[in-house]
């Protein structure tokens, strides 16, 4: 089940990677942008991306997640981080809870700005780079302290 693209963000034009993703969520996806908008699912450091939608793991490593991701983000992108909710958590034996991610994206520049159900059993969490992490090309900049 997809949220409504405006919802989400999605706006024409964008380069989108899905990663992890369910098919279904995939080809709804492509069937719901507009033509010009790119959908991969396929990650290359080569690439930034407008939107990325990553579902995570049951064991989901978030410090390597977020330091990986928040860099194949273009400055003023968003990533979207689907989890299941507390009850299909702990239904599946997840080990991690929003809290764990939360604290993994903070110690990068990425911080949270909105959340959405995507289905009964999962939620999603944007992430983007704040304003004051971009400089004047629109390219992201190191918190102090980052490597």
């Amino acid at each position: 089940m997809l949220p409504e693209l405006k919802k989400l963000g999605i706006v024409a034009g964008q380069k989108i990677l899905v990663h992890r993703a369910p098919k279904a969520f995939t080809q709804e996806l492509r069937d719901q942008v507009p033509p010009e908008t790119r959908v991969a699912t396929r990650h290359t450091t080569r690439t930034r991306y407008n939107m990325i939608f990553h579902f995570a793991a049951p064991d989901e490593n978030f410090d390597v997640l977020f330091q990986d991701l928040q860099h194949a983000l273009e400055a003023n992108g968003a990533l979207w981080v689907i989890i299941p909710n507390q009850k299909a958590a702990k239904r599946l034996g997840v080990q991690y809870d929003w809290n764990t991610m939360l604290a993994s994206a903070l110690k990068t520049t990425l911080v949270d700005n909105k959340t959405l159900s995507f289905s009964p059993d999962e939620y999603g969490t944007r992430f983007v780079i704040p304003k004051e992490h971009r400089n004047a090309s629109g390219q992201e900049t190191s918190r102090q302290g980052d490597k």
